[in-house]
């Protein structure tokens, strides 16, 4: 269980307001939040007007199940008065307890071991996990290795070096490359996401457990990384279940592009010339097939934008926008946020402060009356109202 929220902001270096999300609560189990925040790569944000990025200084629960560990995340730099950070860290273990099952509520959750800094924290669930300094020490030799790989100024010098370090390429390596992509498309930094994902490709082309393990790490966690555009057709070929089959043309929308159907397309016609009839039938369905799907999903997503666009011009028109959004509640979804946020990044550039502050109030009742209705459902208590934060200078 990942628990995310919005809070005000105010930017240290311009003084600029603006909302941003952080993650409260984290899930041992969940290996790529758990990899970002031991990274020190959690509840980093970005001023919108000047770019500058900070970490946040906010409470956060960390907890393991499996390992009966509970433990809390107070930054020293926060300034909050003892029983104000009390009744934060509170609503943090009663949010948790409550949204598991009655079987895994443990005393030890409620009373979660405090941390005032990232790193002893990261230390204490390192130990948890058997991570000796040995360990840390042979984690950061592959990590320099992953470097030395990036650095190669070629295919060949690559290949090379993969040849004199295959040994290495272990388990505990591919794992921590993978751990490298989720964390940069985490950020958002999606041309390193590409760097990565090819430099594990070619690693676990050219070196002797690469392929298998990649594939043992990738079943594990569940993810799905399309290669290319050829990558997809294949895989688009392959599936024959329709459910699985709309899921892979959803996670390879990117790609659906113009070039996409130029090779699609050209497969057809190297079918058509070798008289292979067959062959060009089936593309030719597969083609039809993911056009039809992609429409729909593209038809589906307008519907959902414009209700959203037609929900928040409401809420702007009402004269009382708690009163709409109460009423409303039910309609208060990604897709309104995703709208809201769009409006939000307009008005930034066009410099129209007063619309950004009442968006950014709006989202802000939006959030509070989801989290309301949340903890309704749970019977969890009412919390302490979020701190303005500070970022440290």
């Amino acid at each position: 269980m990942a628990v995310q929220q919005v809070v005000p902001v105010t930017c240290p270096s311009c003084q600029t307001r603006f909302n941003a999300p952080i993650e409260t609560i984290i899930d041992g189990q969940d290996v790529a939040m758990k990899s970002a925040f031991l990274q020190g790569q959690l509840n980093v944000t970005q001023c919108p007007q000047c770019g500058l990025t900070s970490p946040l200084g906010v409470p956060l629960l960390y907890y393991d199940l499996e390992k009966e560990l509970a433990f809390v995340l107070v930054p020293g730099g926060l300034s909050m008065a003892g029983a104000d950070q009390q009744r934060l860290i509170g609503d943090l273990t009663n949010k948790l307890v409550n949204s598991l099952p009655p079987e895994n509520r443990k005393f030890y959750l409620l009373n979660p071991k405090q941390f005032l800094s990232l790193e002893t924290m990261a230390k204490a669930i390192l130990e948890a996990d058997g991570i000796t300094q040995e360990v840390l020490e042979a984690q950061a030799a592959k990590v320099k290795l992953i470097e030395e790989f990036l650095r190669a100024e070629n295919e060949n010098t690559l290949k090379k070096k993969v040849k004199e370090h295959d040994a290495e390429l272990d388990k505990v390596f591919f794992e921590l490359l993978t751990a490298s992509i989720q964390a940069a498309q985490m950020e958002g930094n999606q041309a390193f996401v590409q760097t990565l994902f090819t430099l594990r490709t070619l690693l676990a082309k050219w070196s002797t457990q690469g392929k298998k393990v990649v594939e043992e790490i990738d079943a594990e966690l569940g993810v799905m990384y399309l290669k290319s555009q050829e990558d997809l057709i294949e895989r688009l070929k392959e599936t024959k279940d329709d459910e699985a089959f709309e899921e892979l043309v959803a996670a390879g929308y990117p790609l659906l592009d113009y070039g996409f159907f130029q090779k699609l397309t050209a497969q057809i016609d190297a079918a058509v010339n070798a008289k292979d009839a067959n062959t060009a039938n089936v593309l030719t369905n597969l083609r039809s097939k993911i056009l039809e799907v992609k429409s729909r999903q593209e038809e589906k997503s307008r519907a959902a934008l414009q209700k959203a666009s037609e929900l928040l011009r409401q809420v702007l028109q009402s004269g009382d926008p708690p009163r709409v959004l109460a009423e409303k509640l039910d309609e208060i979804d990604e897709a309104f946020f995703a709208v809201l946020a769009a409006n939000i990044q307009e008005a930034q550039r066009q410099k129209q402060n007063q619309a950004v502050q009442t968006l950014e109030l709006i989202g802000n009742m939006a959030m509070d009356l989801l989290q309301e209705q949340a903890r309704a459902k749970t019977q969890v208590s009412q919390p302490a109202p979020t701190p303005q934060i500070h970022l440290p200078r």
